[in-house]
C-alpha cells in the first residue's frame, strides 16, 4: 500500500444513475492510496468549506457549475471534470452552447472524455484552453461491462420474479415534464402541433419533443391493451413528474410507473427497452439487450441520433406494435451487418468498452496530477478565506431555498434525485465489488455526515 495521498472528492447528483459507478472509482483510488469523499453532490457542496483540499471530480463544465468552480479554486481544490451529459447531444454547436461555460471549463486541470467524439467536441470549442483531455470513458459504462454484471444478478432476477417478462419504457422528457414545471428548460406548447414558421431553435425543439412526448403518452394504453398479459414498466427520467405517466396508464393494470434503483438491472431484466433519444437506449445496446427507438416525429435538427442509431428504429405506432409483438413472441432479431455498424459507431463515442476499466483510466489521470504536484499548490490565505466565506454564504442560500416550493434547491427535489443511502449499504456495495473483482479487501467506508462518506485505503 502506498502512502496516503491527496483526498479525491467524487460527488454524485443523481443517486440511481451515478453513485454505484463513482463508489467503484473511489475503491480503485483507495487501492492507490487516495482517500475519497463520495456522496450527494448537494450535501458535499453544502459542506465544502469544511472538507479537506482535494482533487475534485466535477460532473460537468456548464454554466450552472460556474459558482461552485470559483469557490473550489479559491479553497485550493484541483478540478478535473467529465460531462455526465456529454455523450448525447443535438449538434456540436448546441452542445458547446449548453454544456461548455468558460469559467467552469477553464477552471479544470484535466478533462476526461466519454470517448473520441466528446474529446473532439471539447478541443473544437472556442473556450478550449489547452488542458489535457483524456479519453477515459465513464464509470457508468464500467457497471455494464461483463466483469461487473454479476453485481446486478440478484436484482435482475428479483425484477423478473416480480414482473415476469416485461417491456420497459424509459422516458427523457424532463425539459417538458419536469418534477417542478417551472424548472423545465423548454416551454411546452399548448398542443402537439408543428412549430410556427420562423420559430427559433428552442421553440422548434419544444414543439418537436412535445409531439414525441404526446405520442408516447397515447401509446401507453394502446400497448397495454395489445399485450394485457405482459407487464409494462415506465421508468421516467429522474427529473420528471411521475403523475403525468400515471394518468396515461390509468386503468391499465399491467402498467407500472416507477423509478427504483440503478437502471442496469432493469435494462438486463427487460425483454426490450422502448425510448426516443435516451441514453438508456445506448446502455441497453451495451448490455446486449433490445433497444427500440420510437420516432413518431423525425428531424435532422432536433433528434438525438446516437441512441436512436444504436436501436431498432420504428417511425409510427404500427411499427412499434409490430416490434413489441416480435419481442413478446420471440421473433426479434438483428442482422450481422447492422450489428457491426452499430459497434463501429459505439467505438467513436465511448472508450473503455473493453480493456482497462474507465475507473482505472480516471485513476491514472488523478495519479498524473498528484505526481506533478498540482494538488499541493495552495492559494494564499486571503484567497482561501474569500473562498470559505463564499462557500458558507452559498450554503446558507441553499438552506433558505430548500423550503421554497418549486425551487431547484427544494428539499423534495434534491431527495428525489438523491434519496439517500446508509453506511452499511455503502460498505456492502464495496464488499460486493471486491467479491466480483477479487479486490478491495482492505477498503472501508465511514460516514462523514448524512449522505457523505469517506472511502479509505484501510
Amino acid at each position: 500500500m502506498q502512502n496516503v495521498r491527496t483526498p479525491v472528492i467524487i460527488p454524485s447528483e443523481t443517486q440511481s444513475r451515478e453513485f454505484d459507478a463513482k463508489l467503484l472509482l473511489a475503491c480503485v483510488l483507495a487501492e492507490r492510496g487516495y482517500p475519497s469523499i463520495v456522496g450527494s453532490r448537494n450535501e458535499i457542496h453544502m459542506a465544502i468549506a469544511r472538507l479537506p483540499r482535494s482533487i475534485y471530480v466535477g460532473k460537468d463544465v456548464r454554466h450552472s457549475s460556474d459558482r461552485i468552480s470559483r469557490i473550489l479554486k479559491r479553497l485550493g481544490h484541483v478540478i478535473v471534470a467529465l460531462d455526465e451529459e456529454g455523450l448525447v447531444y443535438y449538434s456540436r454547436a448546441a452542445y458547446s452552447a449548453a454544456r461548455i461555460a468558460p469559467p467552469s471549463f477553464r477552471a479544470t486541470a484535466a478533462l476526461m472524455a466519454w470517448g473520441p467524439d466528446n474529446a473532439l467536441a471539447w478541443r473544437e470549442s472556442s473556450h478550449y484552453h489547452g488542458v489535457p483531455i483524456h479519453e477515459t470513458g465513464n464509470p457508468r459504462v464500467d457497471m455494464m461491462r461483463p466483469e461487473l454484471r454479476p453485481l446486478f444478478a440478484a436484482e435482475t432476477e428479483a425484477l423478473r420474479q416480480r414482473f415476469g417478462r416485461f417491456l420497459l419504457i424509459n422516458t427523457n422528457f424532463g425539459n417538458l415534464n419536469h418534477f417542478f414545471p417551472n424548472l423545465g428548460s423548454l416551454k411546452a406548447p399548448a398542443t402537439p402541433e408543428p412549430p410556427p414558421p420562423g420559430a427559433d431553435w428552442a421553440t422548434g425543439l419544444a414543439h418537436h419533443r412535445y409531439g414525441i412526448f404526446h405520442a408516447f403518452l397515447r401509446f401507453v394504453p394502446v400497448l397495454a391493451a395489445r399485450h394485457p398479459q405482459t407487464a409494462i414498466v415506465i421508468r421516467p427520467h429522474p427529473a420528471e413528474n411521475h403523475e403525468t405517466w400515471l394518468a396515461a396508464a390509468r386503468g391499465a393494470a399491467n402498467v407500472h410507473v416507477l423509478h427504483e434503483g440503478n437502471v442496469v438491472p432493469w435494462l438486463l431484466a427487460a425483454e426490450a427497452v422502448i425510448h426516443n433519444g435516451c441514453t438508456t437506449g445506448l446502455e441497453t445496446y451495451v448490455l446486449g439487450g433490445r433497444p427500440i427507438a420510437f420516432r413518431p416525429l423525425t428531424s435532422d435538427k432536433y433528434d438525438l441520433d446516437l441512441p436512436n442509431s444504436l436501436s431498432h428504429e420504428v417511425f409510427d405506432e404500427a411499427g412499434l406494435l409490430a416490434a413489441a409483438d416480435a419481442v413478446v413472441e420471440g421473433r426479434f432479431t438483428v442482422g450481422r451487418e447492422q450489428a457491426q455498424a452499430r459497434r463501429a459507431l459505439l467505438d467513436r463515442h465511448i472508450a473503455a468498452i473493453d480493456g482497462k476499466l474507465a475507473v482505472e483510466r480516471i485513476a491514472d489521470v488523478v495519479d498524473s496530477i498528484e505526481l506533478a504536484g498540482g494538488s499541493r499548490r495552495a492559494p494564499g490565505l486571503g484567497t482561501r478565506l474569500v473562498g470559505h466565506v463564499a462557500a458558507e454564504w452559498r450554503s446558507l442560500q441553499k438552506r433558505r431555498n430548500a423550503s421554497k416550493p418549486r425551487h431547484k434547491s427544494n428539499v423534495a427535489y434534491t431527495r428525489h434525485r438523491f434519496p439517500g443511502i446508509e453506511l452499511p449499504k455503502v460498505q456492502e456495495r464495496i464488499d460486493a465489488y471486491g467479491r466480483i473483482l477479487g479486490r478491495f479487501g482492505r477498503v472501508r467506508a465511514r460516514s462523514i455526515n448524512g449522505n457523505i462518506f469517506r472511502i479509505d485505503p484501510g
